[in-house]
């Protein structure tokens, strides 16, 4: 009998425990339905934007990312174009929505030793986990699924930060004439942050 109130201690911190625990699962029954996160730090159109993407966890990533800015490292910044290089194509990045986009020029050089090389300069992008930059045989890619798979596309590398020149090679043997964009994307989130047309 002298033992009860001790079971009825432990019983109650057991359930209290429990409830805390599980507070993620039952606590829109007193919010009265799932929280929006509200993304402060934003610029209203930004913020619009982040609210109508259909995965709340992509929007929460993106958001926490564009919220820094990745320095190219100054040991990986290109050296400058040789004055004997052959400008083969060029292109400008655009800006696609509020939350994704970049601003700079893309150049393809080919130079004195027959090599080629990709280049970005006054390069800025908005930060996102897992940026690589593809060769797309598509004129205007708005999702991946527009991207028309490994016979179409030539990924070139991932970017060495969001600010800042960046220099990419491609090989010899790649020819360049079936690609008309550059197309920056975040393999994580599966969307593309910019395109540059090659002209």
């Amino acid at each position: 009998m002298r033992y009860r109130p001790r079971w009825g201690l432990l019983s109650l911190g057991a359930i209290m425990v429990i409830a805390l625990f599980t507070y993620p699962l039952w606590r829109t029954f007193f919010t009265g339905g799932t929280p929006q996160i509200q993304f402060p730090l934003v610029s209203p159109e930004q913020r619009a934007a982040l609210l109508g993407m259909p995965n709340r966890e992509i929007a929460a990533t993106a958001y926490v990312s564009m919220l820094t800015v990745v320095p190219v490292p100054t040991e990986v910044l290109p050296p400058p174009i040789p004055a004997d290089a052959t400008i083969l194509l060029t292109g400008t990045f655009t800006i696609l929505d509020p939350v994704r986009g970049a601003q700079g020029k893309v150049t393809i050089f080919r130079l004195i030793d027959d090599s080629v090389i990709m280049r970005f300069d006054d390069f800025r992008v908005t930060n996102a986990p897992n940026l690589v930059v593809f060769l797309s045989a598509n004129e205007a890619p708005k999702d991946p699924t527009d991207l028309g798979g490994v016979a179409s596309e030539w990924l070139a590398g991932q970017l060495s930060g969001t600010d800042g020149a960046q220099q990419f090679v491609i090989p010899r043997e790649l020819r360049l004439e079936p690609y008309r964009t550059v197309v920056v994307m975040s393999e994580s989130l599966g969307m593309i942050y910019s395109i540059a047309k090659l002209e």
